[in-house]
């Protein structure tokens, strides 16, 4: 799938990127100066070819060419701070004058009317997330060494290595709003990522040994919780459900800083959120037909769950260069906040005869026992660095299309992998009193988590 993206990208880019060569046809010579009565305009007439008997730009008068109206044609008023290039009429309905000036799309002082802007872009998002840390969760065995860790035949089933890194899917919407003075915009985003689900189960009818796997603090070495086993449990099972979810939303003010008609660098400041929740649990059934537990079914289900809220203030930059019908976007900003970092964690024991009749339900399943069953709160310093990369092309004075790439990192997130204590004292199951080490321990561990990836999107600009 990475392979996949990454093939796509390098088509958009090339594709875009030969267009521009096309439409550019010969690079900055194709740039000369007009002259108007109200300031001097640099401008880009990329069907400039004596040859061709096409339009001379110096030479135009205010007059539009035959041809010209068909080919690419940019302006930018140099004497007025803050405006940038964009496709104008300039030359149409007379040009030279105010008449010809639309002021929809005001890109000199000709005009006296408003000269806002508005602009709405679509994306779609293919977006990778750091890998996410579990212990071992499942584990299968020959039966004599009953899927304990360190055993010879023991392998691990699910657990131990980073789980969530495939592709997930997003969108992200951004309105941004240019206001009277030509020079102030404010910009609201939101994204976001489709959950990011993955299940693990098995079952004894393919794996006839399969265990939880544990320290255990009475003995002081490995074990495991034997969800299957011959002559012990028929049948058993374990599914293992994670989840992800992550979205966010920024709101900013942007002024210009510098502009010379070809490129531009705006500063901008404002506020950030972003959520990120994120979930394991671990549920176990089996029924039990040997043992002090015979003639029962048994269900053992723990979840760990955290939650991320992120509240900063984030300062950046945006630059723009423009070459004919192609722009290149660059967006860098930090977001500098507060993480309120919430750990919850719970589990029960459900035991109900196989004959029938009512079950009895226990605080505590395997890795969540009385001991670190709760809730946990706490606020951290965080800094959100984000960098996008934009390459769009101008379809018509309207409509773009484009090809990006995004990455965003934060340096204080709780994940519920790392939640999980190992180290369990087994006097606890099914309720009972706790005899020797107060195992497991509440944990909150914090780690650094990151988004990357491409999008693709159009955007209406009026």
């Amino acid at each position: 799938m990475r392979r996949t993206i990454t093939t796509l990208m390098i088509l958009a880019v090339g594709g875009l990127t030969t267009i521009a060569r096309a439409a550019d046809n010969g690079g900055n010579a194709n740039w000369q100066y007009y002259a108007a009565a109200n300031g001097t305009y640099r401008i880009s007439d990329d069907d400039d070819s004596a040859a061709a008997g096409k339009s001379n730009v110096a030479n135009a008068g205010g007059t539009t060419e035959p041809g010209q109206n068909q080919n690419a044609l940019y302006v930018a008023d140099r004497n007025a701070v803050g405006s940038g290039i964009a496709q104008t009429n300039f030359f149409e309905n007379g040009g030279g004058g105010c008449n010809g000036c639309d002021c929809n799309n005001c890109l000199s002082n000709c005009c006296n009317c408003d000269c806002s802007t508005t602009l709405v872009r679509l994306e779609w998002l293919g977006w990778f997330t750091r890998g996410r840390n579990t212990p071992p969760l499942v584990t299968t065995s020959a039966p004599g060494d009953a899927g304990v860790l360190g055993a010879p035949s023991t392998t691990t089933l699910y657990g131990n290595d980073p789980i969530g890194t495939n592709l997930r899917n997003g969108g992200r919407i951004t309105l941004s709003h240019l206001l009277n003075d030509g020079q102030t915009t404010l910009t609201g985003r939101f994204w976001g990522l489709e959950n990011g689900a993955e299940t693990f189960t098995a079952n004894s009818a393919t794996f006839p040994v399969i265990g939880i796997p544990f320290f255990n603090t009475q003995l002081g070495q490995e074990d495991a919780f034997l969800t299957a086993f011959p002559g012990l449990t028929d049948p058993g099972s374990v599914r293992v459900l994670s989840k992800n979810s992550l979205f966010g939303f920024d709101a900013w003010g942007s002024r210009s800083w510098f502009n010379d008609g070809s490129a531009s660098v705006d500063v901008l400041a404002g506020y950030q959120f972003v959520r990120m929740d994120d979930s394991i649990t671990i549920d176990s059934l089996s029924t039990a037909v040997g043992g002090a537990l015979a003639g029962n079914n048994i269900e053992l289900f723990d979840s760990f769950r955290t939650r991320n809220q992120f509240h900063g203030g984030t300062l950046g930059l945006i630059g723009r260069s423009y070459r004919g019908p192609i722009t290149l976007e660059g967006l860098f900003k930090v977001g500098l906040g507060n993480m309120n970092q919430t750990s919850i964690v719970n589990g029960n024991t459900t035991i109900t005869p196989t004959a029938g009749g009512p079950g009895t339900v226990t605080a505590g399943g395997l890795f969540a026992q009385p001991t670190n069953i709760g809730t946990i709160t706490h606020n951290h310093f965080c800094y959100v660095p984000e960098i996008n990369a934009n390459l769009l092309y101008n379809i018509n004075s309207n409509w773009r299309a484009m090809v990006g790439y995004t990455f965003i990192y934060w340096n204080q997130v709780l994940l519920a992998g790392n939640q999980i204590d190992r180290n369990i004292n087994p006097s606890q199951f099914g309720g009972g009193g706790l005899v020797g080490p107060a195992t497991p321990q509440p944990r909150f561990s914090r780690t650094d988590f990151w988004v990357q990836g491409i999008s693709l999107g159009l955007d209406y600009r009026w």
